[in-house]
């Protein structure tokens, strides 16, 4: 299956994004037919009217489609369920390894990492020159290499988040993030005893980590 370029060149997608895609909408619909379904890809199914009236599932059926497409590890496959109070379940499935990252709101596994200090910290990040162009991210860019001990882009931004919760990494910092990039993964992360949260600068910025740590994050974004 020949890859496309999305809105940049170096962004990918492939067929199989759209094939892995429909697979799981029609289990998700199947079992929970009034829920509604949003896809990376164009699935967009409406709530019902029934018990399932406020739920919404989220799916990103392969994440990392530049490492997939060049036969690389690296990708995932994501999908969350929110509702009114927000994400409620999650599950992230490493493609190279076959580790699940599931979550479910309101049972906490604390497997973070102790909070260190930024200038110590892993942190994972992505700069794509479509964000860079957007209003204060560059600068953002430049104060991250400066303050943190190490940025790193070790996969697609779910994975990270995966990572983050179970210890890998610090923290994770990105601007402009899709829903279904960022709700599967802030569940495991607040569930495995961090912070998940959103800061508004003209630009939305995604952070998660430990609290401490996160708060450092979002001081440079003032």
């Amino acid at each position: 299956m020949k890859p496309r370029a999305k809105s940049v060149a170096a962004d990918l997608v492939t067929e199989a994004d759209a094939v892995a895609e429909r697979a799981a909408a029609h289990v998700i619909a199947q079992h929970r037919p009034e829920d509604a379904i949003l896809g990376e890809e164009g699935t967009r199914t409406r709530r019902g009217s029934g018990p399932g009236a406020g739920r919404r599932w989220l799916i990103d059926a392969i994440d990392g489609t530049v490492a997939f497409a060049a036969g690389l590890p690296g990708w995932c496959s994501a999908v969350a369920l929110e509702d009114e109070e927000g994400a409620a379940v999650a599950a992230v499935l490493d493609a190279g390894t076959a580790e699940l990252h599931t979550a479910v709101r309101g049972r906490p596994q604390q497997t973070i990492r102790a909070p260190r200090p930024l200038n110590q910290a892993h942190v994972a990040t992505f700069f794509r020159q479509d964000r860079l162009v957007l209003p204060g991210v560059r600068e953002v860019a430049h104060r991250l290499l400066d303050a943190t001990g190490l940025l790193r882009h070790a996969g697609p931004g779910t994975l990270e988040l995966a990572w983050v919760a179970a210890g890998r990494l610090d923290a994770w910092i990105q601007p402009n993030t899709d829903p279904w990039d960022w709700l599967p993964g802030a569940l495991l992360v607040v569930e495995a005893g961090g912070v998940a949260m959103t800061v508004e600068t003209g630009v939305r910025w995604y952070i998660a980590g430990p609290s401490g740590l996160v708060e450092e994050l979002a001081g440079l974004l003032r």
